[in-house]
């Protein structure tokens, strides 16, 4: 009796090859988009602490410094305000960690004021 050798069940080596290196392939891609996706979120996160601070800072500014301290400023002179005294105001949290790094933001930080066309601007540095 001779057996019928047409009727193979599986698949070749060269088909196995190629299914796991296209399974790879788009695995891979994935990953990329994965990453650039986080580091987007972690971008638009870190503004978003950033915005947090200097509108505080803006906030402090307002409400907080005499009238005559902010006619100095705004006669040119840089101002600025440190995490310290926004925390010390209420205005931001205590202990604020970086998004990034996750690290514990040191409270001497400080935002810049300037007035520009009597426009007030808070610019947080480093």
């Amino acid at each position: 009796m001779v057996k019928n050798m047409n009727n193979k069940k599986g698949f070749t080596l060269i088909e196995l090859i190629t299914t796991i290196g296209l399974m790879i392939l788009v695995g891979l891609v994935i990953v990329t988009n994965m990453s650039g996706i986080l580091s987007k979120q972690n971008d638009e996160e870190y503004e978003n602490f950033k915005k947090k601070i200097q509108d505080s800072a803006c906030i402090y500014v307002e409400t907080r410094w005499s009238t005559t301290k902010r006619n100095t400023c705004k006669t040119g002179n840089n101002c600025t305000i440190t995490l310290n005294e926004l925390i010390t105001a209420g205005l931001i949290e205590d202990n604020l960690k970086d998004p990034n790094t996750g690290n514990v933001i040191d409270k001497n930080k400080t935002v810049s004021v300037k007035w520009v066309n009597n426009e007030k601007t808070c610019i947080m540095n480093g």
